[in-house]
């Protein structure tokens, strides 16, 4: 039994008559005959009744009509569904998000969630070098990182924003209280708590510089592993930190505030990047869609 001749069957149940299926199916009445003959051989049953107005089906030829029926409405949702897949409607998105762009993921994310809400959404957080792992194992479409350029992957890349890096502190731990941004002398025995040396995006070696070409070392009280441990630190009053601006709004109700660097002006990228492939994911090419919609968004409010 196979995809024919079940297609032959059913036009023909359909139909009434062989005559009548083979219009349908544009193809000559005897094909039609065989594929019928050859059916009914392979399972050992009749399944319709030769008459003078045409075919009737017998309890047999109701029962696999029936169930082919259902056969051929499932493989339309299925081809249905591969289609929405393909255009972006359906499937699995996977996403990887560094912590300090947990606001603008969750933001995108949510409008893209509320125009393709049967997309399923696979998030993870991590730290950049295993989530560019992960992407190049295939195990993840797209990450939220962070550039401290317009350019600096080589991947497909999307800037989806500008980010000052400011200081990161509470009242207590406030350089120069009463001001609106510190000078970057108010930092020579101000304890910081910074990211490691190592910090893929640099920004506790760019202030450090700043500060050594200002005459001082700062006193770094802890050097931590990720931006995640330097708010902890920061929140906790060890001291100050560096970090993008917007990570404060991932921290409502905290005591934790910004102010920028008299002397020193740094900026961060918010960026999307991807692997570049000839073919691409339906979902994903709809959500950069959408990254490009909400940056010229924001650019025409600016």
């Amino acid at each position: 039994m196979n995809f024919k001749q079940l297609e032959y069957f059913s036009a023909v149940a359909e139909a009434g008559s062989i005559s009548g299926a083979s219009r349908t199916l544009h193809v000559a009445q005897p094909p039609v005959s065989r594929q019928l003959a050859l059916l009914e051989d392979e399972l050992g049953v009749t399944l319709f009744l030769r008459t003078n107005k045409g075919v009737e089906l017998t309890e047999a030829g109701r029962c696999l009509w029936q169930q082919s029926r259902q056969m051929f409405q499932s493989l339309r949702t299925m081809a249905d569904s591969v289609r929405d897949v393909d255009a972006g409607v359906r499937g699995q998105l996977k996403l990887g998000v560094i912590y300090s762009d947990v606001q603008i993921a969750t933001s995108l994310l949510k409008r893209y969630h509320q125009q393709f809400p049967q997309v399923e959404l696979y998030v993870r957080m991590g730290s950049p070098k295993d989530l560019l792992d992960d992407l190049e194992r295939g195990e993840l479409h797209m990450l939220f990182l962070r550039s401290q350029s317009e350019r600096s992957y080589s991947l497909g890349e999307r800037v989806l924003g500008v980010d000052p890096l400011e200081l990161v502190m509470r009242l207590e731990t406030d350089p120069a209280p009463g001001q609106e941004a510190v000078p970057i002398r108010a930092l020579r025995d101000a304890p910081m708590c910074l990211l490691r040396s190592d910090d893929l995006w640099g920004y506790s070696r760019d202030l450090l510089e700043e500060c050594r070409r200002a005459g001082f070392s700062p006193n770094v009280v802890c050097h931590c592993y990720d931006t995640p441990m330097e708010m902890q630190m920061v929140q906790a009053g060890f001291g100050v930190g560096f970090l993008p601006k917007s990570i404060v709004a991932a921290h409502p109700g905290s005591p934790v505030y910004t102010k920028p660097v008299l002397e020193f002006s740094a900026k961060s990228y918010p960026v999307l990047v991807w692997e570049n492939s000839p073919y691409q994911v339906g979902c994903v090419t709809r959500f950069l869609e959408l990254a490009e919609q909400d940056w010229e968004e924001r650019q025409n409010r600016a």
